[in-house]
């Protein structure tokens, strides 16, 4: 279902029977509303309504945000790892893998790579780094925090930086490790406080903050730079 307000905004309405309170998402010029499948018609409009002002305001902070330039995968080009900028080298020949290598990060293609050849590898290497880096961090903060995941993977998610199931598996998107340490930090304590809060309650927040005490400034951070968060 779709709502209208003032003719300009449309806000699309999510029922689910998984949740039990209503949440408000913008992301990338669309808004969306998940509400409890029970929550009446007017219930929903009334909640919206209250947060009018504040969809306006994320709408308008997101037109005038600047997108970073589409990348050409070039040798020179910047990318990020683990908050740390390195120059894109292409080397062609024979040996064709991807690595760190004395503050550039290398990629070897074909003598006569397809289009998309370097940005498949650069995606693989990403997403192999991310689940080896995302296991020890979770596995660190596990035994700090006295809590045990199930299991732990890296996935593609399109708007959320992780979560945690009702069995303790715990999963992250990959693009986080791009991120900076103390980010990324904050993404494994905030899954990892869902095996003992298994909600956003004020205990929840307490959790996170025992250990990332300036976690608001870390959801701020992602906040500002997830668009930044690309391959």
């Amino acid at each position: 279902m779709n709502l209208t307000f003032d003719k300009d905004l449309t806000i699309e309405v999510v029922r689910t029977k998984r949740r039990k309170t209503a949440s408000i998402k913008v992301i990338d010029g669309v808004v969306q509303a998940i509400v409890p499948d029970q929550l009446s018609d007017a219930r929903v409009e009334g909640l919206i309504q209250k947060r009018i002002p504040w969809i306006r305001r994320k709408l308008r902070e997101q037109s005038q945000a600047v997108l970073p330039k589409p990348k050409e995968y070039v040798s020179g080009e910047s990318f990020t790892y683990l908050g740390r900028n390195y120059r894109l080298k292409v080397l062609r020949g024979n040996d064709q893998e991807v690595k760190l290598k004395g503050g550039y990060l290398e990629v070897g293609v074909s003598k006569k790579p397809k289009e998309g050849d370097i940005r498949n590898a650069l995606v693989e290497w990403y997403e192999e780094h991310a689940l080896n880096r995302l296991t020890e961090k979770t596995n660190r903060y596990a035994g700090i925090m006295g809590v045990s995941p199930n299991s732990i993977v890296a996935r593609d998610y399109k708007s959320r930086w992780g979560s945690c199931s009702s069995k303790g598996d715990v999963s992250y998107n990959w693009r986080i490790i791009i991120a900076p340490h103390h980010i990324v930090d904050y993404v494994v304590v905030h899954e990892l406080c869902h095996l003992k809060h298994p909600n956003h309650s004020p205990a929840y927040w307490k959790s996170v903050k025992s250990e990332i005490p300036d976690y608001e400034v870390c959801r701020q951070w992602l906040k500002e730079h997830a668009r930044e968060l690309v391959i």
